[in-house]
């Protein structure tokens, strides 16, 4: 057990990944996010949705308030009463929420209460989102983006009590959601290293300090749930490396807009930590279209239909 003075802090790499990720929260309060975009304003109707303790509920609605992504504002009927509502920046999160809606379709692995058919108005048709560079057009992936350290780079505290040791709950065949990557650090920042070329146990440790068994746990989750791959690059002793798959690299433009979003409403006095490039030539500019038009999408022109049971408002 913990002693009361135990740091509540740890250091990692600066990144505006983590910033983003810091202001949403853990996985209950991207799924209040997610209600929020689905048409959810009243408190019974969060907790309708997403059921929980009601304390539990409470605390991730006054954090996201206190983070500027929702607001409270008077009910038009009542003014005594009050509904939570998307900020501007809270819906800024657009991109990233589709897009995260968006992988789970394409793997298998859509939450129960999320959309899983998504028309665009403006041609029509069913579609996918995607993430292109809004300079050249071209489809920004892991592989066609570079990236060169930027003046905020360094050390930043990420707080632990979102570290959890061990990743809830634990099962063979684990089904691993984005808010289940989101919403455990270890899980995502184990992911993002990956963004940076570190791909071996001992790199992952040093890099973000993290104990063995805790990083022994989420590769294997990961490996698990078809995000990594383990390949063997020393026989004697037999060491592993750890790769994404194709499933792991499609997580890589939502990570973009995540970036791009925190690095908008979340700047750090000193800078970017990193500054991304396209294989264009341009800084990073992404956008996310149709994947049959391929024109910008917005939350006004795009049809959500919803999940099993859920019904969207």
């Amino acid at each position: 057990m913990a002693s009361q003075g135990a740091p509540k802090t740890r250091l990692v790499p600066k990144s505006s990944l983590n910033r983003a990720l810091n202001a949403l929260g853990d996985r209950w309060s991207l799924l209040v996010v997610q209600e929020a975009f689905l048409g959810a304003t009243r408190f019974e109707e969060f907790h309708e949705r997403l059921g929980g303790a009601r304390s539990t509920l409470s605390s991730r609605l006054q954090a996201l308030e206190r983070n500027g992504i929702l607001e409270k504002r008077p009910f038009k009927d009542d003014a005594a009463r009050m509904a939570y509502h998307l900020t501007k920046r809270g819906l800024d999160l657009f991109d990233s929420m589709i897009l995260m809606w968006g992988w789970g379709v394409r793997w298998g692995v859509a939450g129960r209460r999320a959309p899983t058919v998504f028309i665009h108005q403006t041609c029509g048709k069913p579609m996918l989102p995607e993430v292109l560079c809004g300079d050249c057009g071209e489809p920004m992936t892991l592989h066609s983006c570079s990236f060169v350290p930027g003046p905020g780079q360094g050390m930043e505290k990420l707080p632990t009590q979102r570290m959890h040791r061990r990743r809830q709950p634990t099962d063979a065949s684990p089904t691993l959601e984005v808010v289940d990557l989101l919403g455990d650090r270890w899980t995502g920042l184990v992911v993002s290293v990956q963004y940076f070329g570190i791909h071996r146990f001992d790199e992952m440790q040093n890099m973000l300090g993290i104990a063995s068994n805790i990083l022994t746990d989420r590769l294997r989750t990961l490996e698990q749930s078809g995000i990594f791959e383990r390949r063997l690059y020393e026989i004697t002793p037999p060491r592993y490396e750890y790769r994404l798959t194709k499933k792991g690299l499609d997580l890589y433009p939502h990570a973009l807009t995540m970036l791009a979003w925190a690095e908008t409403w979340l700047k750090d006095k000193a800078g970017p930590p990193v500054r991304i490039r396209h294989k264009c030539g341009a800084a990073l500019n992404s956008r996310v279209s149709c994947s049959c038009c391929k024109q910008p999408l917005t939350m006004a022109d795009v049809l959500l239909k919803p999940g099993k049971g859920h019904t969207i408002t």
